[in-house]
């Protein structure tokens, strides 16, 4: 009998950070282990290489394709008032200098995230959204050119940069190609109908616990009070069919980083195979 293929794939992030630095050969052998379709490979602003990956991108790319998996990419891009990173850096900059990382690796989900350098005043926030737009209808641009889709993530009300709903609606009404990648740990309950509103427009999720309504706290699956199975009915009803990836380890409010360790891995994957299938 054929086995049934959920339509929600499963990911995990790739640990390629300095606190718990793997090669991505690793990574990626990991998560076929846990039967993980896809990965998570963090673009940095001047792109990334063999030394942070472990190896050339062209030789993960042919890891990748050797066990018919698929990376997708985020790009977390801190920014100050004017639009710039710290070093002067534009976002469309950034995405330029992953491109030959993307090419290598057969990426065809790339996402920014964008976050404040620095504590900037509600009226600077909203004249920072206003500004990225036409980074956004570029980076669009750009995507299709090289043929992939970009996409853009929310925060959580804390970090009050594309946080609410009316943000990512008005970036998404502008930018008609543009897709949205939903953290389910950045959603307070009481806005949940909203969020949902939006699968037509998503096109990868990120997935960890979080002690509700407390968010952000990137939990492994069943630390926190997150409903997954309820979360996956409501998408898969609406039509998501993208991946599913998991982003735990922890941040500060939640006791620090590294919980993202196997066994939490091996864990929150099995958890999420079970929300999937219920």
């Amino acid at each position: 009998m054929n086995q049934i293929k959920q339509p929600i794939a499963i990911g995990i992030n790739a640990r390629l950070f300095p606190i718990n630095w793997r090669p991505a050969t690793e990574e990626i052998a990991f998560a076929q282990r846990l039967g993980c379709a896809c990965i998570q490979i963090h673009g940095r602003e001047g792109g990334i290489d063999a030394t942070y990956l472990g190896a050339s991108p062209e030789a993960i790319g042919e890891i990748l394709a050797r066990h018919a998996m698929r990376a997708v990419m985020e790009i977390v891009v801190r920014l100050l008032p004017d639009g710039r990173t710290q070093s002067g850096a534009t976002p469309l900059d950034i995405l330029s200098a992953n491109l030959p990382a993307i090419d290598a690796l057969a990426i065809r989900h790339v996402h920014w995230h964008f976050a404040p350098a620095i504590p900037l005043s509600r009226e600077e926030l909203r004249t920072l959204e206003n500004r990225l737009i036409d980074h956004l209808c570029a980076g669009v641009n750009l995507a299709r050119t090289y043929g992939f889709t970009l996409a853009l993530e929310h925060n959580e009300p804390d970090v009050p940069l594309f946080a609410d709903i009316g943000s990512i609606t008005t970036a998404l009404e502008a930018v008609p190609e543009l897709g949205f990648v939903w953290d389910l740990n950045h959603t307070p309950p009481d806005q949940l109908g909203d969020w949902l509103d939006l699968a037509p427009r998503m096109t990868l999720l990120h997935v960890s616990d979080t002690p509700l309504p407390a968010v952000n706290h990137h939990l492994p699956l069943g630390q926190g009070s997150i409903d997954f199975a309820a979360r996956f009915r409501d998408l898969t009803a609406r039509g998501y069919r993208g991946a599913a990836i998991l982003e735990i380890g922890g941040v500060p409010k939640s006791g620090g980083f590294g919980r993202d360790t196997d066994e939490a891995l091996i864990d929150s994957v099995a958890r999420l195979k079970t929300a999937l299938s219920a």
